[in-house]
């Protein structure tokens, strides 16, 4: 009995946190117990604002926002980091990056260059391969106001050039996809090992919307939802066999909001009928229900008990949402997908970014 109940234990789970510098000190790391509580393990050094992460079998992949590298970390059984490797990221300011088919992509923000950095057999990477999301003659950005906003909103990020927000190889394994909120597109290409050699299909979504995250519906890799940061809205997009096809848009703020609110993160939620939207100044999670797969609707918003949700983390049915201005992660439940419940609990992080469980 004793061998059966130690073979059937669960593993022990770890949450990593990015932060921002200066008030961030690097990596924070917790262990979670059974009910979603957190326990400070420790703090992983790094000052260049590692402010987005990513985990990979005992690997955590972190962007150095601040120093235009990518940190590799491996964890140990106790949920400690040990830095193994620090890689140029392909341009400046990487602001998103993710591991598939064979590569880490990244994509930099600063310089709206998108990268591919070979991950090696021991989660080392090898020397980045990058390329520019548009050519040179084509690169103005959109303007600086979105057109589909809500009344009055003042919201205005990023459209002063190219700015690639995001990269990630699509769920079927067709396609490597990338958004560049500064021009409002979504690109896709042929998924290859590397940098593509094919020219991208691009979609034109609303003018000024910044096209920031994007996600796979759980079941039908071909629906695309992407999350607009400016105009706060939820573009569905198709991925046909000759390119992503936009279906619909939809605001992700309760109906008769008015004024300047950015959108920020989006997460399928579990059982995947639901999609999660995070929204800052508004500080909310919108519901939207995916039961008509075409055009999500939104259900409810949720306050998140914080100030500016950057991004969250799901880990089972535990939702761990960075609040970066008001220097905490918030709790919630997620035993009802459909209605995301507050624990009451907060964890302080300084200036937290991004995070990632193992």
């Amino acid at each position: 009995m004793p061998l059966t109940a130690h073979a059937t234990a669960p593993s022990p789970r770890f949450l990593h946190v990015g932060t921002y510098a200066p008030l961030g000190q690097g990596l924070y790391s917790f262990s979670m117990a059974a009910d979603g509580s957190l326990r400070p393990i420790g703090i992983t050094s790094n000052a260049h604002s590692p402010s987005w992460l990513a985990a990979e079998g005992r690997h955590v992949y972190a962007a150095e926002e601040g120093a235009d590298q990518v940190a590799v970390y491996q964890q140990d059984h106790a949920g400690q980091l040990t830095l193994l490797q620090r890689q140029p990221s392909g341009g400046k300011g990487p602001a998103h990056l993710s591991p598939g088919a064979g590569s880490l992509w990244v994509a930099n923000y600063g310089d709206g260059r998108f990268a591919a950095l070979p991950r090696l057999a021991d989660g080392r990477l090898g020397p980045p391969e990058s390329w520019p999301s548009c050519a040179s003659a084509d690169c103005r950005p959109g303007p600086t106001r979105p057109q589909s906003g809500p009344p009055g909103s003042q919201a205005n990020s990023g459209h002063d050039g190219p700015h690639a927000h995001m990269i990630e190889a699509s769920a079927d394994g067709r396609w490597l996809l990338g958004t560049d909120l500064g021009r409002d597109v979504l690109l896709a290409w042929p998924l290859q090992a590397g940098a593509p050699t094919t020219a991208a299909h691009e979609l034109a979504l609303s003018p000024g919307s910044g096209p920031r995250h994007f996600v796979a519906h759980p079941q039908d890799p071909r629906w695309l939802y992407v999350l607009q940061e400016t105009s706060s809205t939820l573009s569905t997009v198709e991925l046909t066999a000759d390119g992503p096809r936009l279906l619909d848009e939809t605001s992700v703020l309760p109906t008769g909001f008015a004024g300047t609110s950015y959108a920020s993160g989006l997460l399928v939620a579990p059982g995947g009928r639901h999609l999660y939207a995070f929204n800052r100044l508004h500080d909310s999670l919108a519901v939207l229900s995916l039961a008509q797969p075409r055009r999500p609707r939104v259900l409810d918003h949720h306050w998140v008990h914080g100030s500016t949700p950057r991004s969250a983390c799901r880990a089972g049915r535990h939702l761990y949402v960075c609040n970066q201005r008001s220097d905490h992660l918030s709790h919630f439940d997620l035993g009802r997908p459909e209605s995301p419940r507050f624990t009451g609990r907060h964890t302080p992080v300084p200036s937290p970014a991004g995070a990632c469980w193992l």
